[in-house]
């Protein structure tokens, strides 16, 4: 353990991202669409010069500055009014425009900020590319519901109780249904998608995964959120066939394999790989295993007590 402060979450950067927009939005909402523009764009000059410092560009930041530079043109050279009556539309069709294109594009744009959260060798597993294809997809369904609601309001003249539902409350729960999704999605989904595939793989093959490959998926159901301020290396020494050695290093709320041996570990567990198969399956309780000497262990037991919590996954108990 140590008292080394985690760094911000990749998808809380996602929601930083629409700093600008809810900026915007609000101070639009008040009829003052000038504050608008110009606080949103100050919020926006501020995040993107940020990530030019540190050579961490994002498409969605870009987008907002580009979006709400041309905004303020517009507005304060040409004198133009077309934001007063569509600045919420447009901003939904460009945010649509965002998710969907992005989508297609093959780079979901969440994508860009959970790549902070995950080790770079993760960065091509089908299952990071999916959960960031359904988070994608899920503010790309809520901007184009917004824009869509606004476009009705607009089309049929709507006024008083309607036309606030349609422009302002349905929008701003969504929204906050979108941000609430995107934090908790990540922490859920991944460590399912994974047990899934084990049990496909497992499947598939005559022999299952091996003991060591099933170590080196630990990573896919990790939770960060039980190990904010952990420190800790865990070697596995897997004896037998489908053994081999390897270890897994916890840092920084990130948890990563690395084959071979560590130089120093927390915690050492020597196993059979069938024994490690079996818990790892959920075919043997691991506290069981280990108070019947089915697999010994060296070094912080507090570690050791802690492997449920931090490696749960669906259907199986590590």
């Amino acid at each position: 353990m140590d008292n080394k402060k985690p760094r911000v979450p990749g998808m809380v950067w996602t929601i930083v991202a629409f700093a600008p927009w809810i900026v915007y939005w609000v101070l639009a909402g008040t009829g003052n669409t000038t504050a608008a523009i110009l606080s949103g764009l100050g919020v926006s000059l501020a995040i993107n010069g940020y990530r030019i410092a540190i050579r961490k560009v994002k498409i969605l930041d870009a987008v907002s500055l580009v979006f709400l530079a041309i905004s303020t043109f517009v507005t304060l050279v040409l004198r133009s009014d077309v934001l007063v009556f569509y600045g919420g539309m447009l901003s939904d069709v460009t945010l649509a425009l965002v998710a969907w294109g992005s989508l297609l594009a093959g780079n979901p744009f969440t994508y860009d900020y959970a790549k902070e959260d995950w080790d770079k060798a993760f960065w091509d597993n089908p299952i990071f590319i999916e959960t960031n294809q359904i988070i994608t997809a899920a503010w790309g369904v809520v901007f184009t519901a917004q824009a869509i609601s606004g476009a009705t309001s607009l089309a049929l003249g709507l006024q008083g109780t309607v036309r606030i539902l349609l422009v302002a409350i349905i929008p701003r729960v969504l929204l906050v249904g979108a941000i609430v999704f995107t934090v908790w999605f990540p922490k859920w989904y991944p460590a399912r998608a994974a047990a899934r595939q084990t049990r496909r793989n497992a499947a598939s093959r005559p022999g299952g995964m091996t003991g060591l490959e099933l170590v080196q998926s630990m990573p896919l159901a990790f939770n960060a959120q039980a190990a904010v301020d952990m420190r800790a290396v865990i070697q596995f020494d897997l004896s037998g066939e489908g053994g081999g050695t390897g270890y897994l290093k916890i840092e920084a709320g990130r948890c990563t394999f690395h084959t071979g041996r560590a130089e120093q570990s927390t915690l050492t567990i020597v196993s059979p790989a069938h024994v490690w198969v079996a818990i790892s399956e959920g075919r043997m309780s691991g506290a069981e295993a280990f108070m019947n000497g089915a697999y010994t262990t060296t070094g912080d037991l507090g570690v050791l007590m802690q492997l449920e919590r931090l490696f749960s996954r669906e259907g199986s108990t590590l």
